[in-house]
């Protein structure tokens, strides 16, 4: 008989015999209504702390210059911690999995706005950046408290939606590098990291990373903390040697080029079609990889407004993924 895409799914997570590479799509039922209300508005608006939020085509982000504090040290006079009782979690969840059917796709709770994105949502990317240079151990007791935060909030999600995945989002670097050296993220960020993957895991949660650009000098660091996923893992990384040396130890998903010829606004679905088979290829053999195709563009990202491209790819998957 063959496998549910849930099947399939846990068969690439655990580094078992999958039948197919999955893709995405077909793999996660993802949900996003308790990031709402714990942390990121997705739309525009005010968030819990007071942050206004302005939807692009990219998606919501910070209103730009609009700073709760420009100095770290003034985190405690302006950063008030929610109650987490107070978003029931529950009704939440009762209501995106009323028709869901747990049984064939892997339930997916994002958690947007990690320890880095949020530093930065409340005081801008120049300030956050020099404040973990300046004064890291004030940072150190940002981030103290917000994870506290994060893990309260976490624990009621994953009581209420019993997921499979969660996916948290903290991009830490650009198409070039790091935004800070890894001595600063290891030094800085990474023990309240620490802290949320152990508070995700020890329910029995997969943990998967999400962040964007050329981050793989600290994917040693993920797999130590007991990442499972590396999420939205770009080409500027060399996906190929990474899975070789991180084969058994860290799933990659992602491998579509976001913002080359394949993602053009006038690249035909042919060409999309073949960068599918592309990341099939050079990716998929002897399993762990999971291909999630993303297309970025002045229309914005596909993630927010689509693309009629991933719809052919999707319909023509059970035909192109099945190379095991």
């Amino acid at each position: 008989m063959a496998l549910t895409p849930r099947e399939n799914g846990l068969e690439v997570i655990n580094w078992g015999k999958p039948e197919y590479v999955p893709l995405t799509s077909e793999v996660y039922h993802y949900f996003r209504s308790a990031s709402a209300l714990m942390n990121h508005p997705y739309e525009t608006g005010r968030d819990v702390f007071g942050v206004n939020w302005i939807l692009t085509r990219d998606g919501a982000i910070p209103e730009p210059n609009k700073f709760l504090f420009t100095e770290i040290s003034d985190w405690r006079k302006k950063v008030v911690f929610p109650d987490p009782n107070q978003y029931g979690f529950e009704s939440c969840a009762k209501s995106d999995l009323k028709n869901i059917d747990k049984s064939e796709r892997l339930i997916n709770v994002i958690s947007a706005t990690g320890l880095f994105e949020r530093l930065v949502a409340f005081m801008g990317f120049e300030n956050a950046l020099c404040a973990l240079f300046e004064d890291p151990d004030e940072c150190g007791e940002f981030f103290s408290a917000l994870t506290d935060y994060f893990t309260r909030c976490l624990s009621g999600v994953i009581d209420a939606y019993r997921p499979d995945v969660i996916t948290y989002f903290d991009d830490l670097a650009t198409a070039r590098g790091l935004f800070m050296s890894p001595e600063v993220y290891r030094s800085v960020i990474k023990p309240y990291h620490r802290k949320i993957v152990d508070c995700v895991t020890a329910k029995g949660v997969v943990f998967a990373q999400h962040i964007c650009g050329k981050c793989e000098d600290i994917l040693e660091d993920f797999v130590e903390l007991g990442i499972q996923i590396w999420s939205s893992a770009q080409i500027m990384n060399d996906l190929q040697r990474i899975k070789k040396e991180f084969y058994g130890r860290l799933v990659i998903e992602g491998g579509w080029d976001t913002s080359g010829p394949c993602s053009y606004n006038e690249a035909t679905v042919e060409v999309a079609i073949a960068e599918a088979k592309r990341c099939i290829e050079e990716y998929g053999p002897n399993g762990g990889f999971i291909l999630q195709p993303t297309i970025m563009n002045e229309r914005g990202n596909s993630s927010v407004v689509g693309d009629p491209r991933l719809d052919e790819i999707i319909r023509i998957w059970p035909e192109i993924s099945r190379i095991y």
